[in-house]
């Protein structure tokens, strides 16, 4: 039995790995689905958004609170940022994180400036959404779906630096899994294009951006080493 700890990406909350949980927990693992603070069913909490460290405060406290050890920790998309910050918070309760066509920035990096510079962008911005069309691996159902649930995106987490690694989350196992249909222009690309440049293997899934929803059977069984 594996212990989860799943984090969404932007404008969805803890339903977008509603899928891939129950596939989990039905093969006897154990899965956690927070919402960020602002996101999701915490989509009310929003009379200061939130920052960088308040993310990685709800990942590494969740853990705390459920006494939770060796946990894959995986991030979706602007998850990434989330569990990356949170890794040195509880390196010692982490076996390995997953960033699944997600960023992860370098100490000191702000995920925002990864595609280049940023301008001058008030801190208390929140993104919109835009309505997903059905196409590429997304049905009609599910897109109807998700859209009656998707929600703004705080800009502030990602003007954040990156945290410095400690020593302990520095040595944490990474695995990255890159979604094959992913339009151009994603913040993953940078850290693809790192992983190429180091010769660092990573896993490819022939999905859309939204693999948690369009294919969380292939996504279960990467996470799961199956």
């Amino acid at each position: 039995m594996t212990v989860f700890v799943l984090v969404h990406g932007a404008f969805r909350g803890a339903w977008s790995w509603s899928r891939v949980r129950r596939l989990l927990t039905a093969a006897g693992h154990e899965a956690h689905t927070p919402s960020l603070t602002g996101m999701g069913d915490r989509r009310h909490l929003t009379a200061e958004p939130p920052s960088l460290d308040t993310w990685a405060l709800d990942v590494a406290n969740l853990l705390t609170e459920e006494d939770l050890h060796d946990v894959v920790l995986a991030g979706h998309s602007q998850g990434g940022i989330a569990i990356a910050a949170a890794a040195p918070r509880c390196a010692g309760r982490l076996a390995r994180l997953v960033f699944v066509d997600a960023p992860e920035p370098l100490p000191g990096e702000r995920a925002a400036a990864l595609l280049g510079p940023v301008p001058d962008l008030p801190r208390d911005l929140w993104l919109q959404p835009k309505p997903l069309q059905a196409g590429a691996g997304l049905d009609e159902d599910t897109a109807a779906w998700m859209n009656a649930r998707l929600c703004p995106t705080p800009l502030a987490p990602s003007l954040d630096p990156m945290p410095a690694h400690t020593a302990a989350s520095a040595s944490v196992p990474r695995t990255h899994i890159f979604c094959t249909a992913t339009p151009p222009g994603y913040p993953a690309a940078v850290t693809r294009a790192r992983l190429d440049a180091a010769g660092t293997p990573y896993h490819l899934i022939d999905s859309d951006h939204d693999a948690p929803m369009t294919h969380p059977a292939d996504l279960a069984a990467l996470l799961t080493g199956r």
